[in-house]
């Protein structure tokens, strides 16, 4: 009986041990395959001069946006963050898939507040897990159409987990809103507000 309960336990012992590195493969090429997606899309949507624009290009860009339905890119160096966010409208924008743009939000390119979402956690889709430990003062990235937008962080502060939250519009400047549950404080979520305060092209 002994002998049947140690061979049951080796057995168990080598499935773990396939799953957990089935797993650490599949999130290793995931990463890969999101990074690629990422920079594609920075490559695709930066402006250059008409001279180096092939007469194919704009039909390609169109097919490879179908494709992955990416919105803009938004970049954190604080935390080592760089991925394509989703519009609502778009296929997988919701937060189990991507980081996902709020229906209300203004876009970098207008007055008003990109207000973005995303889970925390320890999942493979927690693309906000460490969005706990951007500081006031810290620089947040969005590529959008071609323009590079720079926002520096202004305030942070958690809000009760109601389902809404209070964010600031404004119809003269231009802020960047990111929001995602507060993994050191259960009930509530992390709230950081950021102004744009440089925009240039990439």
């Amino acid at each position: 009986m002994k002998r049947k309960l140690k061979v049951i336990g080796q057995i168990f012992i080598i499935v773990s041990l396939v799953i957990i590195s089935f797993l650490s493969v599949y999130n290793y090429y995931q990463a890969q395959k999101d990074e690629e997606m990422v920079n594609d899309y920075i490559e695709e949507t930066k402006i250059v001069d008409e001279e180096e624009i092939e007469e194919e290009q704009p039909e390609i860009k169109k097919e490879y946006q179908q494709e992955i339905n990416y919105t803009a890119v938004l970049e954190i160096p604080s935390i080592d963050l760089k991925r394509g966010v989703v519009d609502s409208t778009k296929n997988f924008s919701s937060i189990n898939y991507a980081i996902s743009v709020d229906e209300h939000s203004n876009y970098p390119d207008k007055e008003g507040n990109f207000i973005l979402y995303a889970h925390s956690g320890n999942s493979n889709i927690s693309y906000f897990k460490k969005l706990i430990n951007v500081n006031i003062g810290d620089s947040v990235y969005v590529y959008y159409k071609g323009v590079k937008y720079n926002y520096e962080i202004t305030n942070k502060y958690d809000i009760e987990k109601t389902g809404k939250a209070d964010v600031l519009l404004s119809n003269s400047d231009k802020y960047i809103t990111l929001i995602t549950c507060n993994p050191n404080r259960k009930g509530y979520q992390v709230v950081l507000i950021g102004k744009l305060f440089e925009q240039s092209n990439y």
